[in-house]
Protein backbone atom coordinates (compact mmCIF):
# COMPACT_ATOMS: atom_id res chain seq x y z
CA UNK A 1 0.00 0.00 0.00
CA UNK A 2 3.17 2.09 0.08
CA UNK A 3 3.06 2.37 -3.21
CA UNK A 4 -0.35 3.34 -4.55
CA UNK A 5 0.15 6.15 -1.23
CA UNK A 6 3.72 7.19 -3.04
CA UNK A 7 2.29 8.01 -6.28
CA UNK A 8 -1.42 7.69 -5.95
CA UNK A 9 -1.59 11.26 -7.81
CA UNK A 10 0.48 9.75 -10.96
CA UNK A 11 -2.08 6.63 -10.80
CA UNK A 12 -4.74 8.99 -10.80
CA UNK A 13 -3.49 11.19 -13.39
CA UNK A 14 -3.19 8.39 -15.23
CA UNK A 15 -6.80 7.45 -14.56
CA UNK A 16 -8.56 10.70 -15.41
CA UNK A 17 -6.94 11.14 -18.88
CA UNK A 18 -8.20 7.51 -19.97
CA UNK A 19 -11.91 9.27 -18.95
CA UNK A 20 -11.20 12.10 -20.25
CA UNK A 21 -10.14 10.96 -23.89
CA UNK A 22 -13.31 8.46 -23.88
CA UNK A 23 -15.65 11.48 -24.12
CA UNK A 24 -14.72 11.83 -27.61
CA UNK A 25 -15.45 8.25 -29.12
CA UNK A 26 -17.90 7.73 -31.30
CA UNK A 27 -21.66 6.80 -30.47
CA UNK A 28 -21.57 3.87 -29.09
CA UNK A 29 -24.51 1.15 -28.36
CA UNK A 30 -27.40 3.09 -27.69
CA UNK A 31 -25.77 6.25 -26.46
CA UNK A 32 -28.24 8.08 -29.29
CA UNK A 33 -31.57 7.29 -27.49
CA UNK A 34 -30.52 9.58 -24.74
CA UNK A 35 -29.27 12.09 -26.85
CA UNK A 36 -32.18 12.48 -29.32
CA UNK A 37 -34.49 12.57 -26.25
CA UNK A 38 -32.76 15.61 -24.85
CA UNK A 39 -32.62 17.15 -28.22
CA UNK A 40 -36.69 16.74 -28.54
CA UNK A 41 -37.80 17.52 -25.38
CA UNK A 42 -35.87 20.64 -26.02
CA UNK A 43 -37.19 21.55 -29.04
CA UNK A 44 -40.91 20.63 -28.15
CA UNK A 45 -39.94 22.45 -24.33
CA UNK A 46 -41.50 19.20 -22.49
CA UNK A 47 -39.47 18.37 -19.58
CA UNK A 48 -41.70 16.68 -17.58
CA UNK A 49 -41.72 13.34 -19.89
CA UNK A 50 -39.05 12.73 -22.45
CA UNK A 51 -39.51 12.96 -25.68
CA UNK A 52 -38.33 10.55 -28.90
CA UNK A 53 -39.12 10.56 -32.26
CA UNK A 54 -41.95 11.97 -31.69
CA UNK A 55 -43.32 10.14 -28.94
CA UNK A 56 -43.90 11.55 -25.38
CA UNK A 57 -43.10 9.40 -22.40
CA UNK A 58 -41.77 6.08 -21.36
CA UNK A 59 -38.99 7.37 -19.20
CA UNK A 60 -38.30 9.46 -16.19
CA UNK A 61 -36.26 12.55 -17.48
CA UNK A 62 -33.51 13.36 -14.59
CA UNK A 63 -30.69 12.19 -17.39
CA UNK A 64 -32.01 14.52 -19.55
CA UNK A 65 -32.25 17.53 -17.46
CA UNK A 66 -28.92 16.89 -16.35
CA UNK A 67 -27.52 17.30 -19.54
CA UNK A 68 -29.46 19.61 -21.33
CA UNK A 69 -28.07 22.78 -19.43
CA UNK A 70 -24.53 21.58 -21.31
CA UNK A 71 -25.33 20.61 -24.45
CA UNK A 72 -27.28 23.77 -24.50
CA UNK A 73 -25.23 26.72 -22.80
CA UNK A 74 -21.79 25.26 -22.53
CA UNK A 75 -20.50 22.83 -25.14
CA UNK A 76 -23.51 23.00 -27.78
CA UNK A 77 -26.10 20.74 -29.41
CA UNK A 78 -23.50 19.78 -32.19
CA UNK A 79 -22.12 18.12 -29.19
CA UNK A 80 -24.83 16.65 -27.37
CA UNK A 81 -23.09 13.65 -27.07
CA UNK A 82 -20.12 14.99 -25.34
CA UNK A 83 -22.57 16.84 -22.70
CA UNK A 84 -24.55 13.22 -21.99
CA UNK A 85 -20.60 11.78 -21.37
CA UNK A 86 -19.45 14.76 -19.19
CA UNK A 87 -22.79 13.56 -17.32
CA UNK A 88 -21.90 10.17 -16.88
CA UNK A 89 -18.30 10.81 -15.91
CA UNK A 90 -19.51 13.37 -13.19
CA UNK A 91 -21.56 10.58 -11.62
CA UNK A 92 -18.89 8.33 -11.97
CA UNK A 93 -16.36 10.32 -10.16
CA UNK A 94 -18.85 11.71 -7.60
CA UNK A 95 -19.72 7.79 -7.17
CA UNK A 96 -15.85 8.03 -5.99
CA UNK A 97 -16.22 10.57 -3.91
CA UNK A 98 -18.97 9.12 -1.81
CA UNK A 99 -16.92 5.78 -1.52
CA UNK A 100 -13.98 7.68 -0.40
CA UNK A 101 -15.82 9.42 2.38
CA UNK A 102 -17.43 6.27 3.63
CA UNK A 103 -14.77 4.61 3.42
CA UNK A 104 -12.75 7.51 5.26
CA UNK A 105 -16.00 7.20 8.17
CA UNK A 106 -15.42 3.85 8.54
CA UNK A 107 -11.75 3.42 8.97
CA UNK A 108 -10.16 7.14 9.72
CA UNK A 109 -6.64 7.14 9.60
CA UNK A 110 -5.38 4.38 7.66
CA UNK A 111 -6.02 6.21 3.95
CA UNK A 112 -8.89 3.92 3.26
CA UNK A 113 -10.41 7.05 1.64
CA UNK A 114 -7.96 7.75 -1.32
CA UNK A 115 -8.12 3.43 -1.79
CA UNK A 116 -11.94 3.51 -2.22
CA UNK A 117 -12.07 6.51 -5.00
CA UNK A 118 -9.11 4.88 -6.43
CA UNK A 119 -10.09 1.59 -6.55
CA UNK A 120 -13.43 2.51 -8.13
CA UNK A 121 -12.17 4.24 -10.58
CA UNK A 122 -10.00 1.35 -11.72
CA UNK A 123 -12.92 -1.01 -11.65
CA UNK A 124 -12.56 -3.11 -14.99
CA UNK A 125 -16.06 -2.12 -15.79
CA UNK A 126 -16.13 1.01 -14.65
CA UNK A 127 -12.69 2.27 -16.47
CA UNK A 128 -13.09 0.62 -19.18
CA UNK A 129 -17.22 1.20 -20.60
CA UNK A 130 -19.18 2.16 -18.05
CA UNK A 131 -18.34 4.72 -16.28
CA UNK A 132 -18.34 6.84 -19.23
CA UNK A 133 -20.91 5.42 -21.48
CA UNK A 134 -24.05 7.70 -22.14
CA UNK A 135 -26.52 5.58 -20.22
CA UNK A 136 -28.24 6.32 -17.35
CA UNK A 137 -27.07 3.66 -15.16
CA UNK A 138 -23.84 5.39 -13.86
CA UNK A 139 -26.14 8.89 -12.65
CA UNK A 140 -28.72 5.92 -11.42
CA UNK A 141 -26.10 4.36 -9.41
CA UNK A 142 -24.38 7.96 -8.10
CA UNK A 143 -27.90 8.54 -6.32
CA UNK A 144 -28.20 4.71 -4.92
CA UNK A 145 -24.88 5.30 -3.36
CA UNK A 146 -25.24 8.72 -1.85
CA UNK A 147 -28.56 7.16 -0.97
CA UNK A 148 -26.80 4.05 1.02
CA UNK A 149 -24.18 6.21 2.47
CA UNK A 150 -26.70 8.78 3.73
CA UNK A 151 -28.87 6.20 5.09
CA UNK A 152 -26.01 4.79 6.97
CA UNK A 153 -24.95 8.06 8.25
CA UNK A 154 -27.95 8.84 9.51
CA UNK A 155 -28.21 5.50 11.42
CA UNK A 156 -24.19 6.19 13.23
CA UNK A 157 -25.60 9.98 14.08
CA UNK A 158 -29.14 8.98 14.78
CA UNK A 159 -29.70 12.19 12.48
CA UNK A 160 -32.93 12.81 10.59
CA UNK A 161 -31.73 14.98 8.52
CA UNK A 162 -29.89 12.43 7.14
CA UNK A 163 -31.97 10.27 6.93
CA UNK A 164 -34.71 12.29 4.72
CA UNK A 165 -32.03 12.94 2.63
CA UNK A 166 -31.59 9.78 2.23
CA UNK A 167 -34.95 9.31 0.76
CA UNK A 168 -34.59 12.64 -1.24
CA UNK A 169 -31.40 10.66 -2.99
CA UNK A 170 -33.16 7.74 -3.83
CA UNK A 171 -36.54 9.65 -5.31
CA UNK A 172 -33.62 11.51 -7.57
CA UNK A 173 -32.17 7.91 -8.89
CA UNK A 174 -35.64 6.61 -9.38
CA UNK A 175 -36.17 9.86 -11.54
CA UNK A 176 -33.33 9.20 -13.23
CA UNK A 177 -34.31 5.59 -14.72
CA UNK A 178 -36.16 3.12 -12.50
CA UNK A 179 -38.63 2.21 -9.64
CA UNK A 180 -36.07 -0.35 -8.50
CA UNK A 181 -34.04 2.30 -6.77
CA UNK A 182 -36.10 1.74 -3.82
CA UNK A 183 -36.04 -2.12 -3.76
CA UNK A 184 -32.40 -0.90 -3.21
CA UNK A 185 -32.39 1.14 -0.51
CA UNK A 186 -35.08 -1.23 1.19
CA UNK A 187 -32.28 -4.37 1.14
CA UNK A 188 -29.66 -1.29 2.79
CA UNK A 189 -32.39 -0.29 4.99
CA UNK A 190 -33.31 -4.05 5.82
CA UNK A 191 -30.01 -4.76 7.18
CA UNK A 192 -29.24 -1.96 8.50
CA UNK A 193 -32.51 -3.08 10.65
CA UNK A 194 -31.01 -6.12 11.22
CA UNK A 195 -28.62 -5.11 13.52
CA UNK A 196 -29.40 -3.84 17.27
CA UNK A 197 -28.18 -0.48 17.48
CA UNK A 198 -29.90 0.88 14.56
CA UNK A 199 -33.13 -0.63 15.21
CA UNK A 200 -34.74 1.87 17.58
CA UNK A 201 -33.69 4.91 15.91
CA UNK A 202 -34.90 3.19 12.28
CA UNK A 203 -37.94 1.84 13.52
CA UNK A 204 -38.72 5.16 16.12
CA UNK A 205 -41.51 7.04 15.97
CA UNK A 206 -39.65 10.49 14.81
CA UNK A 207 -38.21 8.31 11.81
CA UNK A 208 -41.64 6.87 10.43
CA UNK A 209 -42.90 10.79 10.36
CA UNK A 210 -39.24 11.25 8.30
CA UNK A 211 -40.41 7.89 6.07
CA UNK A 212 -43.62 9.39 5.23
CA UNK A 213 -41.72 12.67 4.55
CA UNK A 214 -39.29 11.49 1.75
CA UNK A 215 -41.77 9.51 0.43
CA UNK A 216 -43.65 12.93 -0.57
CA UNK A 217 -41.91 13.84 -3.35
CA UNK A 218 -42.79 10.58 -5.01
CA UNK A 219 -46.36 10.26 -4.50
CA UNK A 220 -46.47 14.34 -5.98
CA UNK A 221 -44.16 13.52 -8.91
CA UNK A 222 -46.67 10.82 -9.94
CA UNK A 223 -49.93 12.34 -9.49
CA UNK A 224 -48.94 15.59 -11.58
CA UNK A 225 -47.15 12.98 -13.95
CA UNK A 226 -48.38 9.96 -13.51
CA UNK A 227 -51.76 10.87 -15.23
CA UNK A 228 -50.25 12.49 -18.05
CA UNK A 229 -47.59 9.89 -18.84
CA UNK A 230 -48.73 6.59 -17.73
CA UNK A 231 -45.81 4.66 -19.46
CA UNK A 232 -43.24 6.38 -16.35
CA UNK A 233 -45.58 3.89 -14.15
CA UNK A 234 -47.10 0.64 -16.25
CA UNK A 235 -44.29 0.85 -18.70
CA UNK A 236 -41.70 0.55 -15.58
CA UNK A 237 -43.79 -2.34 -14.20
CA UNK A 238 -44.08 -4.54 -17.39
CA UNK A 239 -40.53 -3.76 -17.89
CA UNK A 240 -39.27 -5.14 -14.23
CA UNK A 241 -41.96 -7.83 -14.16
CA UNK A 242 -41.17 -8.92 -18.11
CA UNK A 243 -37.41 -9.17 -16.44
CA UNK A 244 -37.98 -10.53 -13.40
CA UNK A 245 -40.89 -13.51 -14.04
CA UNK A 246 -40.68 -13.78 -17.82
CA UNK A 247 -39.66 -17.63 -18.56
CA UNK A 248 -37.04 -18.94 -20.28
CA UNK A 249 -36.00 -22.94 -21.16
CA UNK A 250 -34.40 -24.30 -18.07
CA UNK A 251 -31.59 -25.27 -19.55
CA UNK A 252 -30.54 -21.39 -20.44
CA UNK A 253 -31.90 -19.87 -17.25
CA UNK A 254 -29.22 -22.35 -15.86
CA UNK A 255 -26.58 -21.05 -17.90
CA UNK A 256 -26.79 -17.85 -16.87
CA UNK A 257 -27.34 -18.54 -13.27
CA UNK A 258 -23.76 -19.59 -13.24
CA UNK A 259 -22.34 -17.15 -15.89
CA UNK A 260 -24.14 -14.27 -14.34
CA UNK A 261 -22.29 -13.65 -11.21
CA UNK A 262 -18.70 -14.67 -13.47
CA UNK A 263 -19.37 -11.93 -15.56
CA UNK A 264 -19.85 -9.37 -12.23
CA UNK A 265 -17.03 -10.95 -10.55
CA UNK A 266 -15.00 -9.93 -13.68
CA UNK A 267 -16.35 -6.57 -14.39
CA UNK A 268 -15.57 -5.89 -10.51
CA UNK A 269 -11.57 -6.74 -10.73
CA UNK A 270 -9.94 -6.31 -8.90
CA UNK A 271 -11.82 -5.11 -5.92
CA UNK A 272 -13.38 -8.58 -6.54
CA UNK A 273 -10.15 -10.34 -6.28
CA UNK A 274 -9.25 -8.71 -2.99
CA UNK A 275 -12.66 -8.61 -1.25
CA UNK A 276 -12.54 -12.55 -1.95
CA UNK A 277 -9.20 -13.17 -1.07
CA UNK A 278 -9.65 -11.33 2.37
CA UNK A 279 -13.17 -12.74 3.05
CA UNK A 280 -12.09 -16.51 2.45
CA UNK A 281 -8.98 -15.96 4.59
CA UNK A 282 -10.47 -15.09 7.59
CA UNK A 283 -13.16 -17.10 6.76
CA UNK A 284 -11.03 -20.12 6.72
CA UNK A 285 -9.45 -19.08 9.68
CA UNK A 286 -12.23 -18.78 12.12
CA UNK A 287 -11.86 -15.43 12.27
CA UNK A 288 -15.56 -13.46 12.46
CA UNK A 289 -15.63 -11.13 9.77
CA UNK A 290 -15.15 -6.98 11.42
CA UNK A 291 -18.54 -5.96 11.42
CA UNK A 292 -18.70 -3.04 8.87
CA UNK A 293 -17.47 -5.25 6.42
CA UNK A 294 -20.28 -8.22 7.25
CA UNK A 295 -22.67 -5.06 6.95
CA UNK A 296 -21.89 -4.29 3.64
CA UNK A 297 -21.63 -8.01 2.38
CA UNK A 298 -24.81 -8.61 3.54
CA UNK A 299 -25.92 -5.03 1.23
CA UNK A 300 -24.23 -6.15 -2.03
CA UNK A 301 -25.52 -10.12 -1.42
CA UNK A 302 -28.92 -8.60 -0.93
CA UNK A 303 -29.32 -6.22 -3.20
CA UNK A 304 -27.84 -8.92 -5.96
CA UNK A 305 -29.66 -11.82 -5.28
CA UNK A 306 -32.58 -10.36 -7.56
CA UNK A 307 -30.73 -9.96 -10.41
CA UNK A 308 -29.16 -13.28 -10.08
CA UNK A 309 -32.14 -15.33 -10.12
CA UNK A 310 -34.06 -13.13 -12.74
CA UNK A 311 -34.29 -15.21 -16.32
CA UNK A 312 -33.04 -11.72 -17.47
CA UNK A 313 -30.42 -9.14 -16.15
CA UNK A 314 -27.55 -7.13 -17.66
CA UNK A 315 -24.15 -5.83 -15.38
CA UNK A 316 -25.07 -2.70 -15.76
CA UNK A 317 -28.26 -3.61 -13.55
CA UNK A 318 -26.00 -4.26 -10.57
CA UNK A 319 -23.47 -1.17 -10.64
CA UNK A 320 -24.98 0.29 -7.64
CA UNK A 321 -23.65 -2.84 -5.72
CA UNK A 322 -19.95 -2.56 -7.08
CA UNK A 323 -19.26 0.36 -4.18
CA UNK A 324 -19.87 -2.04 -1.69
CA UNK A 325 -17.48 -4.22 -3.22
CA UNK A 326 -14.96 -1.59 -3.17
CA UNK A 327 -15.75 -1.05 0.17
CA UNK A 328 -14.51 -4.45 1.65
CA UNK A 329 -11.63 -4.93 -0.87
CA UNK A 330 -10.49 -1.04 0.71
CA UNK A 331 -10.73 -2.51 3.88
CA UNK A 332 -8.54 -5.74 3.74
CA UNK A 333 -5.61 -4.02 1.31
CA UNK A 334 -5.48 -0.91 4.79
CA UNK A 335 -5.92 -4.23 7.30
CA UNK A 336 -4.61 -7.36 6.07
CA UNK A 337 -1.54 -5.93 3.32
CA UNK A 338 0.08 -9.41 4.07
CA UNK A 339 -2.92 -11.28 2.28
CA UNK A 340 -1.78 -9.35 -0.96
CA UNK A 341 2.15 -9.79 -0.88
CA UNK A 342 1.96 -12.91 -3.49
CA UNK A 343 2.71 -11.59 -7.21
CA UNK A 344 -0.64 -11.96 -8.44
CA UNK A 345 -2.51 -10.58 -6.04
CA UNK A 346 0.00 -7.59 -5.59
CA UNK A 347 -2.56 -4.09 -5.73
CA UNK A 348 0.04 -2.17 -7.02
CA UNK A 349 0.33 -4.54 -10.66
CA UNK A 350 -3.23 -4.60 -10.53
CA UNK A 351 -4.34 -0.76 -10.13
CA UNK A 352 -1.21 0.28 -12.39
CA UNK A 353 -1.92 -1.48 -15.02
CA UNK A 354 -5.56 -1.12 -15.26
CA UNK A 355 -4.87 2.83 -15.26
CA UNK A 356 -2.18 2.00 -18.20
CA UNK A 357 -4.50 -0.47 -20.05
CA UNK A 358 -7.31 1.87 -19.67
CA UNK A 359 -5.40 4.64 -21.62
CA UNK A 360 -4.60 2.35 -24.30
CA UNK A 361 -7.48 1.07 -25.13
CA UNK A 362 -8.99 4.88 -24.56
CA UNK A 363 -6.45 6.39 -26.82
CA UNK A 364 -5.77 3.65 -29.65
CA UNK A 365 -8.00 0.75 -28.73
CA UNK A 366 -11.67 2.43 -29.43
CA UNK A 367 -10.38 4.50 -32.36
CA UNK A 368 -9.04 1.59 -34.21
CA UNK A 369 -12.23 -0.34 -33.41
CA UNK A 370 -14.28 2.27 -34.31
CA UNK A 371 -12.44 2.93 -37.17
CA UNK A 372 -12.11 -0.35 -38.50
CA UNK A 373 -15.01 -1.86 -37.28
CA UNK A 374 -18.30 0.27 -36.29
CA UNK A 375 -18.62 3.63 -34.95
CA UNK A 376 -16.58 6.46 -37.08
CA UNK A 377 -19.17 5.36 -40.59
CA UNK A 378 -21.84 6.56 -38.55
CA UNK A 379 -21.26 10.18 -39.50
CA UNK A 380 -20.62 9.52 -43.07
CA UNK A 381 -23.82 7.63 -43.20
CA UNK A 382 -25.56 10.51 -41.58
CA UNK A 383 -24.23 12.60 -44.48
CA UNK A 384 -25.10 9.72 -47.09
CA UNK A 385 -28.43 10.24 -45.79
CA UNK A 386 -28.81 13.86 -45.51
CA UNK A 387 -27.65 14.09 -48.97
CA UNK A 388 -30.24 11.83 -50.57
CA UNK A 389 -32.94 13.04 -48.91
CA UNK A 390 -32.13 16.85 -50.11
CA UNK A 391 -34.68 19.46 -49.31
CA UNK A 392 -37.55 16.68 -48.22
CA UNK A 393 -37.87 15.53 -44.94
CA UNK A 394 -36.42 12.54 -43.06
CA UNK A 395 -37.82 10.18 -40.97
CA UNK A 396 -37.18 7.04 -38.98
CA UNK A 397 -38.48 3.64 -38.49
CA UNK A 398 -35.39 2.43 -37.15
CA UNK A 399 -34.68 1.78 -33.27
CA UNK A 400 -31.36 -0.50 -33.52
CA UNK A 401 -28.56 1.21 -32.38
CA UNK A 402 -27.04 2.30 -36.34
CA UNK A 403 -30.52 4.04 -36.89
CA UNK A 404 -30.62 5.88 -33.74
CA UNK A 405 -26.79 7.02 -33.67
CA UNK A 406 -27.22 8.39 -37.45
CA UNK A 407 -30.42 10.26 -36.57
CA UNK A 408 -28.45 11.63 -33.59
CA UNK A 409 -25.65 13.00 -35.98
CA UNK A 410 -28.35 14.79 -38.50
CA UNK A 411 -30.54 16.04 -34.95
CA UNK A 412 -27.34 17.31 -33.66
CA UNK A 413 -25.85 19.20 -36.96
CA UNK A 414 -28.93 21.00 -37.70
CA UNK A 415 -30.37 21.67 -34.43
CA UNK A 416 -32.84 24.48 -35.79
CA UNK A 417 -34.95 22.14 -37.71
CA UNK A 418 -37.26 19.97 -36.11
CA UNK A 419 -36.21 16.68 -34.92
CA UNK A 420 -36.47 13.30 -36.85
CA UNK A 421 -39.44 11.28 -36.07
CA UNK A 422 -41.47 8.69 -37.18
CA UNK A 423 -43.40 9.02 -40.77
CA UNK A 424 -46.63 9.81 -41.09
CA UNK A 425 -49.67 8.80 -42.69
CA UNK A 426 -49.85 11.03 -45.36
CA UNK A 427 -45.71 11.12 -46.15
CA UNK A 428 -45.78 12.36 -50.07
CA UNK A 429 -42.19 13.44 -50.69
CA UNK A 430 -39.60 12.59 -48.21
CA UNK A 431 -37.22 9.79 -47.42
CA UNK A 432 -37.78 6.82 -44.37
CA UNK A 433 -34.61 5.41 -42.29
CA UNK A 434 -35.84 1.48 -41.42
CA UNK A 435 -35.14 -1.84 -41.21
CA UNK A 436 -36.14 -3.20 -43.73
CA UNK A 437 -37.79 -2.43 -47.61
CA UNK A 438 -40.80 -3.69 -46.26
CA UNK A 439 -41.39 -1.43 -42.90
CA UNK A 440 -43.40 0.85 -45.24
CA UNK A 441 -44.92 0.81 -48.92
CA UNK A 442 -42.80 3.41 -51.03
CA UNK A 443 -41.55 4.31 -54.67
CA UNK A 444 -38.21 3.22 -54.30
CA UNK A 445 -35.49 1.54 -51.60
CA UNK A 446 -31.72 1.77 -51.31
CA UNK A 447 -29.71 -0.40 -48.67
CA UNK A 448 -26.74 1.95 -47.04
CA UNK A 449 -23.80 -0.10 -46.42
CA UNK A 450 -21.31 0.64 -43.44
CA UNK A 451 -18.78 -0.90 -42.10
CA UNK A 452 -20.61 -3.47 -40.55
CA UNK A 453 -24.24 -2.19 -40.53
CA UNK A 454 -26.48 -0.91 -43.00
CA UNK A 455 -29.74 0.94 -43.08
CA UNK A 456 -32.23 0.38 -45.14
CA UNK A 457 -33.78 3.54 -46.89
CA UNK A 458 -37.48 3.94 -48.31
CA UNK A 459 -38.21 7.06 -50.48
CA UNK A 460 -41.72 8.55 -51.48
CA UNK A 461 -42.45 11.15 -54.31
CA UNK A 462 -39.35 13.51 -55.26
CA UNK A 463 -36.54 11.47 -53.23
CA UNK A 464 -36.76 9.08 -55.52
CA UNK A 465 -35.54 10.97 -58.40
CA UNK A 466 -31.92 9.92 -57.36
CA UNK A 467 -30.50 7.17 -59.14
CA UNK A 468 -29.39 5.50 -56.32
CA UNK A 469 -32.96 4.02 -55.60
CA UNK A 470 -34.35 0.80 -56.91
CA UNK A 471 -38.04 1.44 -57.65
CA UNK A 472 -40.60 -0.68 -56.35
CA UNK A 473 -40.16 -3.23 -54.45
CA UNK A 474 -37.10 -5.76 -54.08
Amino acid sequence: MSFLRRYYWGILGLVLASYGLSLFHAYVGEEANYTIMSMEMWQRQIFRSVVSLGGVGGRPPLYNWAMIPLAHWVVGWPRILLAARLVTLGATLGTALILAGWARALWPGVGAGKVAGLLYLVTADVLFYRGWLAYADPLFAFFMVLSAFLLWNAVQRRSLLCLFLSLLAIFASYLTKVMTAYAYYGGIWLVLLGQRSSRAFLWSRQAMGVYILGLLPMGLWLGTVGHQDTQQVTGQLADVSDKLLSADALGTWLLKLGEFPLSILAGLLPSSLWALRGLVSQHRQGIPWPFPVKSLTAMALLNFLPYWIAPHSAPRYVLPEYGLVVLVATYYLTHEPALFQNGILRPERWVVGLALLGLGISAVGYPLYQQRVRGDDYARMASQVEALAGPYPIYTLNWSSVGLSVVALIDSRHFDRPAIVSPPSCLTDGLVIAYTSHDLPGDGWAELEGQSEQLVLICRGKVCAAPFFHSGRP
